[in-house]
């Protein structure tokens, strides 16, 4: 049997299998004593590796930080990396359907995990299969690799790299097709200041889960002494920010909530970040001599509601690369200090060291702390190179679309796996909504994206 024709006739129980896992709600929860990103996503890598070896795959779980499903022998290997881990779901009344559900509206699987990164890993499998329908007697060494810590981290990869090889050649499907040359570097910071929050109007502020997300919505609880201010702020905030605000006032405090729009760190310019709408109304609510002020002063002059970085003199654009972007990703109190924790996604024409440099320099100058918490360099391999030449390729080959290879704001395990690109699995013009509401796998991308992963394997088989 072809491969093209096993993809079609199984393709039917590749969605059911999809859908079983996607049904585990695996957001990282705290750690047990065997489970390091808590039991939910034990649970999800315990049955994903159950479904790889129902499949026919030898499995390995490497104490439940990572998991693996793999076929033929050899000292060198090819590798699919991906994720079962999610980003939590938000607001689920923005849903359509059940987020943990697993349905199909118009040809698109709907849950949170479909696209990001569930449904491309999962299908992964079927991949392999399809290689060892067409050729019984295919014996190099394959391996779908299936992390749990993606999302929040990347404790799985260094806990593999301790205890396995590296692949001689490995692709992720969690970026886009065609294949993904090059990956901004993510550098995540905060900036804090001390507050004396009995000298505020501001009784509480929190917005934000993970910093790679920007926030649909956050909330801010005031003293009833802002009540007299409260209207004027309210028509002057609405027309310099892009973020709607409600009130509900009762006997004890005033709550402003501050709504915007969900989208993903490496693009924030798709949505409404709710964090920076939050202090352009605290910068215009807030009198000088309250405790606050400064620090909302800066956010509202340094950063604005703005995604290029320029406020903060660390904008930088690459044509090849693609331009720095940087995100509000969580804010809150903290005992005595405020913190807005920060994601940066920035092109290889600039530098750690000038990141470093220039923000700690403009937080200085305006009495506000800098505080670096995590960063990955940008990657970037040759467009000739054996891995990026063979993936585009079979890209090409399959779909007959002729684009350049392409490089990405999102970071992915590629940054964190040697010898890794990512590659799939939608094409441009599709976007999934990853990290959003009504994140989706368009089902007919998913199907061509089974094959031309089958076939990138087979290819780059010929280099092993």
């Amino acid at each position: 049997m072809k491969i093209k024709e096993y993809i079609d006739s199984n393709f039917n129980k590749v969605v059911a299998d999809i859908i079983e896992i996607l049904k585990i709600k695996t957001v990282k929860e705290d750690a047990t004593c065997d489970a390091p990103f808590g039991k939910n996503l034990k649970y999800g890598l315990e049955k994903t590796l159950e479904l790889a070896k129902r499949l026919g795959f030898k499995t390995k779980n490497l104490d439940n930080y990572v998991g693996y499903a793999e076929i033929g022998e050899g000292e060198e290997y090819i590798a699919i990396l991906g994720h079962i881990d999610v980003v939590p779901e938000g607001d689920i009344s923005k849903w359509s359907v059940d987020p943990y559900g697993g349905e199909i509206i118009d040809n698109c699987l709907v849950a949170r995990g479909a696209i990001d990164n569930k449904g491309p890993i999962i299908s992964s499998l079927y991949s392999i299969k399809a290689i060892l329908e067409e050729n019984p007697n295919f014996n190099k060494r394959v391996r779908v690799i299936f992390g749990t810590n993606e999302e929040s981290g990347d404790e799985d990869i260094k806990y593999y790299l301790a205890h396995e090889k590296a692949p001689k050649y490995a692709f992720t499907p969690d970026g886009r097709f065609p294949v993904i040359f090059s990956e901004k570097g993510i550098y995540t910071f905060s900036f804090r200041e001390s507050i004396d929050w009995d000298k505020t109007e501001v009784l509480e502020i929190e917005a934000g889960t993970r910093s790679n997300v920007v926030p649909e919505s956050g909330r801010v609880a005031l003293k009833k002494s802002a009540s007299s201010k409260l209207k004027d702020t309210l028509e002057r905030v609405s027309k310099i920010s892009k973020c709607n605000f409600e009130v509900e006032e009762n006997d004890e405090k005033i709550e402003v909530t501050v709504n915007g729009k969900a989208a993903h760190a490496s693009s924030p310019e798709r949505g409404i970040n709710s964090i920076l709408g939050m202090y352009l109304f605290l910068n215009e609510l807030l009198d000088e001599q309250d405790s606050l002020k400064n620090f909302v002063k800066f956010m509202a002059l340094y950063v604005g509601e703005t995604t290029d970085g320029k406020l903060l003199g660390i904008d930088s654009q690459n044509e090849e690369t693609g331009d720095l972007t940087i995100s509000a990703g969580i804010t809150k109190k903290i005992e005595d200090y405020i913190s807005v924790k920060f994601n940066i996604r920035y092109p290889v024409s600039t530098t750690e060291k000038n990141l470093d440099e220039r923000l700690a320099k403009r937080a200085e100058e305006n009495g506000v702390i800098f505080f670096k918490e995590n960063h990955n360099p940008p990657l970037y391999f040759p467009k000739d190179s054996i891995l990026v030449k063979s993936l585009q390729d079979t890209y090409r080959e399959i779909t007959g679309r002729d684009e350049e290879p392409a490089a990405l704001g999102g970071g992915t395990y590629a940054k964190l796996m040697p010898n890794t690109v990512a590659f799939g699995p939608n094409y441009r013009e599709f976007k999934g909504n990853p990290h959003s509401f009504d994140e989706c796998m368009d089902l007919d991308m998913l199907k061509i994206g089974i094959e031309i992963y089958a076939k990138a394997i087979l290819k780059l088989s010929e280099y092993i």
